[in-house]
């Protein structure tokens, strides 16, 4: 049988695209397969004895520890004291140097390293202890602070915690803090709530600024105890956390500072315990896409290679109409389509075979 030259061609543009589309999807789930940790810092005297090898050797150590940090409790990141250098190698999938330079006699450069997921997950678990997925969140905190011998609530300007609670940002946190601005009408409506202030929502203050996760921190000072009550509201997920901190100074900025980072490790760890991957769930899930919309894979993939509740996904069934992926989720049918609907993909799951629309 003879082709036409017509025919031949579109065969080969077909095919080509075909190629190029595998061959992309194969790199993305390289990427999918990794913990990502970049824009590492790197700096060393440059004289005799420099070695790039252990220059590099050191940012896979600084990597790890953000790593660690970021996906495990802080109950057990001291597990990364009895991890050596070489097993840190073992789980490193790839890196690449960037901005290098030298300056005054000192080496200078960024790095990316690529930590490989599957082996980490496996020897956390060997080790009983679960990780938790990267995933960065913006949070609304509105911070309260009231003095219960002079019945006095603090304005922003002189709550030390307002103050002071975005001045160090520790890489090792996900989460991303929005304080609110100074307003008369809030303090008028945190006044008239005063004797209820622990049960109520503030949603006048907190819809106002369009983030719908939100903190509502209230510390109340009596004489040098310092109560501090959170009642956190995570991707619609509701805990409360209670703490007192003794020898309260209102001046000790040493003081104010341990006070803020204990109380955002404690939401760190509220965080991850929503983003565990439980490897012992596995979900599978098939997707359908429409084949000729490629912008549409195209962005699904991108996505997919972002969750690290995704264990594996691949391309099942590919033909004229659609495009069917097969997804290993560790978590439930429910904690997908969320996590989904907040990327804004609508599926629709009428049918075995959910459809991205």
């Amino acid at each position: 049988m003879t082709l036409s030259k017509k025919t031949y061609n579109h065969l080969y543009i077909f095919f080509l695209v075909l190629i190029i589309v595998f061959s992309e999807f194969s790199t993305n789930l390289a990427k999918a397969n990794n913990f990502v940790i970049n824009n590492i810092e790197i700096e060393e005297k440059y004289d005799l004895n420099f070695d790039k090898a252990k220059v590099v050797d050191k940012a896979f150590k600084k990597a790890f520890e953000i790593l660690i940090s970021k996906i495990l409790q802080s109950e057990n990141k001291s597990i990364s004291r009895s991890i050596n250098l070489s097993q840190i190698k073992s789980f490193v999938e790839s890196f690449s140097l960037r901005d290098e330079k030298f300056i005054d006699n000192n080496y200078q450069a960024k790095i990316n390293v690529d930590f490989n997921k599957k082996d980490l997950i496996n020897y956390f678990n060997s080790k009983g202890i679960i990780t938790s997925s990267i995933n960065p969140i913006d949070v609304m905190i509105l911070p309260i602070m009231i003095d219960l011998k002079n019945n006095q609530i603090f304005s922003y300007s002189d709550n030390p915690i307002f103050l002071n609670w975005n001045l160090n940002k520790k890489k090792t946190h996900q989460i991303n803090y929005v304080l609110p601005n100074e307003d008369i009408e809030d303090f008028s409506i945190i006044r008239k709530n005063i004797s209820d202030i622990e049960n109520y929502n503030f949603n006048e203050i907190f819809n106002k600024y369009n983030i719908k996760n939100r903190i509502l921190l209230v510390s109340l000072k009596q004489y040098n105890l310092l109560k501090v009550f959170s009642k956190l509201n995570l991707e619609s997920n509701e805990m409360y956390i209670n703490k007192n901190f003794k020898n309260f100074n209102l001046r000790n900025l040493d003081q104010i500072n341990e006070i803020i980072l204990d109380l955002k490790n404690d939401y760190e760890n509220k965080w991850k315990s929503l983003n565990e991957i439980n490897t012992s769930i596995v979900l599978p899930i098939r997707l359908s896409v429409d084949a000729n919309n490629f912008l549409l894979s195209n962005n699904l993939e991108d996505y997919l290679n972002e969750v690290d509740l995704i264990s594996n996904y691949k391309i099942e069934n590919l033909n004229s109409k659609q495009i069917i992926y097969k997804i290993i989720f560790n978590s439930t049918p429910d904690k997908f389509l969320k996590i989904m609907e907040n990327a804004k993909f609508k599926i629709d799951t009428s049918k075995d075979v959910w459809k991205l629309q």
